[in-house]
């Protein structure tokens, strides 16, 4: 079959035609010709108001809650819900159950995907179950195809188990992901601590539970010379600490979520729980100050962080709802509403296309001639349509609001 993409714009800092509007043919999966204008007859034809071109995006931290809680999404539903959104490649949560912590597990998430048009790369578990007490069977699991280790939104409060999985998994080049978090400063915690939380009377998270474990992640990245990926952060000031390691040559990088650039604090003035989140979101400046930090390069990747929940463990009373955001399908209609023209889109698709993988050790794609095709092509001008959802979570943000920006079509054969 021959698809031809018409007049698409190449989004592509790499690619010598980065820019520039182009024709793309492909058949039978394999990209066949880039021109000025393609004139061969093709079985289909992609067109459409500011049409973009790209490698097909990564999503770095999405949970589709299999096994265990299926009901919430499941990888077959999931996979379909991130083609949807305009990614090729997963890199899923260990935080299923039972924990992604055995060669099995990941095997189990790899063979799920094939034919499906979305890569898994699985994170596997630093900790036996994610209780953040014995170190799980890392080496293993990067056999098998984990591109990387943490215990997703289970904080290694244990200073020496960071300390072991950050010199172990050095042996092999693997970097361990952390979601710096004290959750024992402030327990139960419900929203970001501050003049929201005390009007609305809910117990407050405060910024400096995230910067605390921040300056201890990054300092016993110094003395082991291991790789560290923080994230998602909240905070401009976690970015502002990574970037001052990052510059004495310590190995760091740093991801946000598409909802932490779009909203702030202020969604919770109803006590809306779709935008209960971990981390919490926090003020309007500090937004904008997200905002600025990745503009400036000192954070890496936008993930969606999709944490799909069924009614029941939402639609309650606000300290009793589970956090998360199904916020996959949206997610790049959230990014180009919250970013706008302050930072350059080719420069900001690197940061859900190409930094994940360089990231995590995964081949990047090329659009180039006798390449396999993965790309995602997409509209900066049209509108996301976000009654057709794909998920089955509950919990989608914003689901009446009108977001620039949409996702066209992915093309990726695994």
């Amino acid at each position: 079959m021959k698809t031809l993409i018409s007049q698409a714009k190449i989004i592509d800092k790499r690619h010598g035609q980065n820019g520039e509007i182009v024709d793309i043919l492909i058949e039978d999966g394999v990209i066949q010709k880039i021109g000025a204008s393609i004139s061969e007859a093709a079985d289909e034809k992609i067109e459409g108001d500011g049409l973009c071109v790209s490698i097909g995006w990564m999503d770095m931290r999405a949970n589709f809650r299999d096994p265990g809680e299926e009901y919430k999404e499941g990888i077959s539903n999931g996979l379909k819900v991130a083609a949807k959104s305009g990614f090729t490649a997963v890199s899923l949560s260990p935080d299923t159950t039972p924990a992604v912590d055995n060669k099995g597990a990941v095997e189990y998430m790899k063979n799920r995907a094939k034919s499906s048009g979305v890569d898994i790369h699985p994170i596997g578990a630093v900790s036996v179950g994610l209780k953040g007490e014995s170190m799980s069977e890392m080496y293993d699991m990067h056999q098998a195809g984990a591109v990387g280790f943490g215990d997703d939104k289970h904080p290694l409060n244990e200073s020496g188990l960071l300390h072991r999985a950050l010199l172990y998994t050095s042996n092999f080049d693997a970097p361990v992901l952390h979601f710096p978090y004290d959750s024992k400063l402030i327990p139960n915690g419900q929203i970001n601590e501050g003049t929201l939380s005390t009007s609305l009377g809910l117990k407050g998270i405060p910024a400096i539970s995230e910067e605390m474990m921040v300056r201890r992640d990054l300092t016993l990245l110094e003395y082991t010379e291991g790789r560290l990926h923080l994230g998602p952060i909240s905070s401009a000031i976690s970015a502002e600490l990574a970037d001052e390691s990052r510059q004495k040559g310590l190995r760091v990088t740093t991801e946000v979520t598409a909802a932490h650039l779009a909203f702030s604090e202020e969604k919770l003035n109803d006590f809306d729980s779709n935008f209960k989140l971990m981390p919490p979101l926090r003020t309007e400046e500090n937004r904008k100050a997200l905002i600025a930090a990745l503009k400036s390069g000192k954070i890496d990747v936008i993930s969606s962080d999709h944490s799909p929940e069924d009614e029941e463990h939402k639609k309650l009373e606000f300290d009793l709802a589970n956090f998360g955001m199904a916020g996959m399908e949206l997610f790049f209609p959230m990014v180009l509403s919250a970013v706008g023209n302050e930072i350059p889109l080719d420069e900001l698709v690197e940061k859900f296309s190409i930094s994940p993988r360089e990231i995590l050790g995964i081949d990047v794609p090329l659009i180039a001639e006798g390449e396999k095709a993965n790309l995602t092509v997409f509209s900066i001008d049209e509108s996301a349509d976000p009654i057709k959802l794909q998920t089955k979570g509950y919990n989608v943000p914003q689901a009446d609001q009108n977001f620039k920006g949409r996702v066209i079509r992915t093309f990726h054969s695994n």
